[in-house]
């Protein structure tokens, strides 16, 4: 067994540990930092202290529910004790499976045996086999199969096996006889006769006649307290055994892939997608949810020209209905070129130009559910060998992608980013165009550690860096995280607290960019507003406040706020716009509380 196992939801299940949500991420993350240990010793060195620390919180008061899993560190100490956990896994643990769960597994044995016919029987105990394989890993447990499901293992390594272990399976005996069978009515002793009676009375109720033993010319072995009377009435030949398996529920849709794998038959679940050339000509079509037809697809050679159509249409449509109605005739035409290629499977250099610009769209409209359709396409486009890289955009959007992960707090995603880049840059590029800056993406970090941290002057100082679609993608999620940023601000502080001391730490005034050769030329300076606009940061300032339902001062003027430098004046006894902490903490408090009774509702 892999050491690396009991880093799994499985192996805790099956020693009783109920897993909650904190402690099934906190796994994900332990076993990824476990998996990427470059040293055999150190990881199981790592791996038997998260193990011992799941011990340790299961026999603690309130058990594996009372630890806060989302602070617990996944980092080892470096004086970890080096003490054996309980649960880890002897060499022995493998041979067998384990002795608790024997009773269950001989009933299931019995019932599938039962059900299944001749033809499956091997299999059925070949199943048996690979599925105590996974009982003793600890990821299965035999409460938790049923026989259909046993059953259905047996059928595909019966379809899987040679013709010659087929041909070597028992077949049930063929009853040949000139004459048909007749039943004997031998005497039975008295001291037999309770013993006799005994027998019968322990056979199953839901015996059939079919089920019943009986003695042929041909056969007369059987011992005699097995042996029926004869029929008061004319005989009549009993009827043929017919194996029927009882119609059961499916195999749910998370175990199927499970037992698909352990029969060998995963090949059989994933056809090749259908492959047919479209006849259409048309320059524009929308993105539609029913099948397409091959009249609605458009070839390769009418794709490259509707897509430089649909570019310089979208700029007739702003010029006349204003940008956002170009912005989603665009977004919708995009949208149809996708599905178009998606359809034919076209995966080369224009697949990617299109992918790159209805995601860069996407961030400057704020659909982020579109730009993660998109951005996920592309990672899998960059690693095809059907696409040149040296006109694409691997580094860009691989940046995007870690800001995009931090932000929604995909942080198991991250993580698998992450140690994909470290294994690549201690690789090397192994293809031109796939090689990715090292200090472009320590930027990134940086920008992600600025964000999670509330320094907002060193946000706006590294946007000022990347392009503009950066700025896009933050913005998407400025509103969620100024409302995290002032709950920590109001927290540690307390008293009144002035409207500009809350702008700027929020990230509503401008950060002014002045280099050496502006000051010796006197060019002028470079204003970074991190809403995009003064006009959209006095739109927000206002809309922040009003989400949470905290008055803002009488007299508060945006305009005077950030033309004031410093945050309190030259006149110490003048007074300035300013908040009472304590009730705005409350009505940002009250705000977070009502969002977590709303399942319809969220702060990203």
């Amino acid at each position: 067994m892999s050491h690396r196992d009991v880093l799994t939801v499985g192996f805790l299940q099956a020693h009783g540990v109920t897993v909650v949500k904190p402690l099934r991420d906190w796994l994900t993350r332990v076993s990824f930092l476990a998996r990427a240990q470059t040293d055999e010793a150190k990881r199981e060195r790592y791996e038997k202290w998260a193990l011992r620390t799941v011990e340790e919180a299961v026999k603690a008061p309130g058990g594996v529910a009372a630890v806060k899993w989302a602070k617990q560190s996944t980092a080892m100490p470096p004086d970890a004790s080096d003490q054996m956990p309980t649960w880890w896994p002897t060499g022995d643990a493998v041979s067998q499976p384990p002795h608790s769960s024997s009773s269950a597994r001989d009933a299931l044995l019995e019932e599938t045996l039962r059900r299944a016919p001749a033809d499956l029987e091997p299999f059925v105990r070949q199943g048996f086999g690979l599925y105590d394989r996974e009982v003793a890993r600890g990821q299965r447990t035999y409460a938790q199969v049923s026989f259909v499901e046993m059953l259905n293992i047996a059928k595909s390594l019966f379809a899987k096996a040679p013709l010659s272990q087929r041909q070597q399976r028992p077949k049930e005996p063929l009853m040949l006889s000139p004459t048909p069978p007749t039943y004997k009515a031998n005497p039975v002793s008295s001291e037999l006769a309770p013993h006799s009676h005994k027998r019968l009375a322990e056979r199953p109720a839901t015996a059939t006649s079919a089920e019943a033993t009986f003695s042929s010319p041909s056969s007369s072995s059987f011992p005699v307290e097995q042996k029926r009377s004869a029929p008061a009435t004319a005989f009549e030949p009993p009827a043929k055994k017919k194996y029927v398996v009882a119609p059961a529920a499916a195999t749910s849709q998370t175990d199927r892939p499970f037992f698909m794998q352990l029969a060998g038959s995963f090949e059989a679940e994933s056809a090749p997608p259908p492959v047919f050339l479209g006849r259409s000509t048309a320059m524009e079509r929308a993105y539609t949810r029913y099948e397409p037809l091959v009249d609605d697809i458009r070839p390769l050679p009418v794709l490259t020209n509707a897509f430089a159509y649909i570019v310089t249409r979208s700029k007739e449509v702003e010029e006349a209905e204003g940008v956002k109605a170009g912005q989603k005739y665009l977004s919708d035409q995009l949208k149809g070129l996708r599905q178009d290629l998606r359809v034919q499977n076209i995966v080369n250099e224009f697949t990617v130009r299109v992918y790159e610009t209805h995601a860069r769209l996407c961030l400057g409209t704020g659909d982020v559910g579109e730009f993660n359709q998109c951005q996920a396409a592309l990672k899998q486009f960059y690693a095809a060998p059907t696409v040149k890289l040296q006109h694409c955009h691997a580094e860009e959007f691989f940046l995007y992608r870690v800001v995009y992960l931090t932000l929604s707090e995909q942080y198991d995603s991250l993580s698998t980013e992450l140690i994909n880049f470290t294994n690549a840059q201690l690789k090397g590029a192994t293809r031109p165009g796939m090689d990715i800056d090292k200090e472009a993406v320590n930027r990134t970090l940086a920008l992600c550690n600025a964000c999670i941290n509330g320094d907002t002057s060193t946000i706006c100082r590294l946007l000022m860096d990347f392009k503009e679609e950066m700025s896009y993608l933050v913005r998407i999620y400025l509103q969620k995280l100024r409302i995290m940023w002032l709950q920590e601000i109001l927290t540690a502080m307390k008293g009144s607290l002035t409207m500009r001391f809350l702008m700027a730490s929020l990230g509503f005034t401008p950060v002014v960019e002045v280099n050496a050769q502006q000051k010796q030329t006197q060019q002028q300076s470079h204003t970074f507003w991190l809403d995009g606009s003064a006009d959209e940061a006095a739109a927000r300032v206002t809309e922040l406040f009003k989400t949470l339902k905290v008055d803002l001062p009488t007299n508060f003027s945006f305009e005077a706020e950030v033309q004031r430098t410093r945050h309190t004046g030259p006149n110490p006894n003048a007074h300035f716009p300013s908040l009472d902490a304590a009730s705005a903490l409350k009505a940002v408090n009250e705000y977070l509380s009502y969002l977590s009774t709303r399942k319809d509702a969220g702060l990203g």
